[in-house]
């Protein structure tokens, strides 16, 4: 279950209703937005490489080249 909320000194608001009984035991993760946006851009091209090492493309007729231009590298086009 994933839910929102915001910090407010010590306490957090949650943005919605969940459905778990009063009593019940529960773990947070706290997670900066910002921090998983950037992080998540750049754990893609970690994952593509960690896939093309473990798998055994070659045996599968994927050859390893096919993964080599897979990220443009230019730098964009122009903002005015």
């Amino acid at each position: 279950m994933k839910i929102k909320g915001i910090k407010r000194r010590n306490s957090i608001e949650i943005f919605q209703e969940i459905n778990i009984p009063d009593g019940q035991e529960i773990v947070i993760e706290i997670l900066d937005e910002s921090t998983i946006i950037v992080s998540g851009e750049s754990q893609f091209w970690k994952s593509l490489e960690k896939f093309c090492q473990e798998q055994e493309l070659e045996a599968v007729s994927i050859e390893p080249e096919v993964f080599a231009d897979v990220r443009d590298s230019s730098p964009g086009r122009e903002v005015i």
